[in-house]
């Protein structure tokens, strides 16, 4: 007696509550270089001169005569925050004949976002971790993929590099996620962190800890990767941090009279816009920003680089 198969009687659809998709999870940009707000595309801002303010000028007067004079200089440095855009198309076909969960419009919207996201990343990190950049910088004697290689004397040699430099311990370290495997398992920073972890259970090397027991507020993970590969070639994927660690000063937020090792000024938010493209019989979403990932003060700064 004939039956209907099991794929006779059922017709593949989507599913409406699972589908597959990559993107970064989170940026760290706005912690490494925080953002200031401008009013303008470019401007100005003062730099006071650093050697005024740290020699000791002071001296003895005496009775009814001057106290000795002292002083100060300042120069300025430009800002210019150049617009990115990216948008993407959206036919009409598509729209009407999307099956759930896809919902073209919103997905262009995340998807040109995520990509004004990343090159802001991109360009911060580029900076950060760039050669040349920071006024002092190392490679570890032995790196940090060998047991007997010391990242605490590495790290605490930055640290007192910085403060020696600007008068303020670095309070923001970023590592690159390929190096950020081999810091946070070998041996020593175990043995340290040790007695922050659970009874019983094994020590867990996390950033917050590690941050502590280097004397930094944040300890930020860059495991942001970039597919380097040009269409149609398959993709070659990469992380934008490398193998490189940098122990900053930076502020929360701009900030007056403070040594900051870098900024990213931004023109206006990030503006998504939606427009017709009617000859084409669809509709348009674009992202655009202006933006400017600068370093201003590179003594705020040190890299550890090419540390495994």
């Amino acid at each position: 007696m004939p039956e209907p198969t099991a794929r006779q009687s059922h017709i593949d659809r989507a599913l409406t509550n699972v589908s597959i998709a990559y993107k970064n999870a989170a940026f760290v940009w706005p912690e490494v270089f925080p953002r200031v707000q401008v009013q303008k595309q470019s401007d100005l801002y003062f730099n006071f001169t650093k050697g005024y303010w740290f020699r000791l000028d002071t001296g003895p007067r005496a009775p009814g005569a001057r106290a000795p004079r002292g002083g100060y200089a300042l120069t300025t440095s430009q800002y210019l925050c150049l617009e990115r855009a990216i948008a993407h198309q959206v036919h009409d076909e598509v729209i009407e004949n999307s099956d759930d969960p896809l919902t073209p419009l919103v997905r262009s919207t995340q998807y040109v976002s995520t990509q004004i996201q990343s090159a802001i990343e991109n360009d911060v990190l580029d900076l950060v971790f760039g050669n040349s950049v920071w006024s002092s910088s190392a490679t570890p004697s032995v790196l940090w993929s060998n047991d007997a290689s010391d990242p605490w004397g590495d790290i605490e040699t930055g640290m007192n590099t910085v403060a020696t430099a600007i008068g303020r311990e670095p309070n923001t370290a970023v590592i690159g996620r390929g190096l950020w495997r081999y810091l946070k398992n070998h041996p020593d920073v175990i043995d340290r962190i040790k007695g922050g972890a659970t009874v019983g259970g094994p020590a867990k090397a996390t950033a917050e800890l590690i941050a502590g027991v280097a004397g930094l507020e944040r300890l930020l993970v860059a495991s942001s990767v970039e597919d380097t590969s040009n269409e149609p070639a398959s993709s070659t994927m990469a992380y934008l941090g490398g193998l490189h660690m940098a122990l900053l000063y930076v502020p929360t937020g701009a900030a007056l009279d403070t040594p900051s090792a870098g900024y990213t000024f931004m023109w206006k938010n990030v503006e998504i816009s939606r427009f017709r493209e009617e000859q084409e019989r669809s509709d348009v979403i674009e992202a655009r920003c202006s933006w400017d990932a600068k370093v201003t003060a590179a003594d705020a700064g040190y890299l550890i680089k090419a540390a495994a």
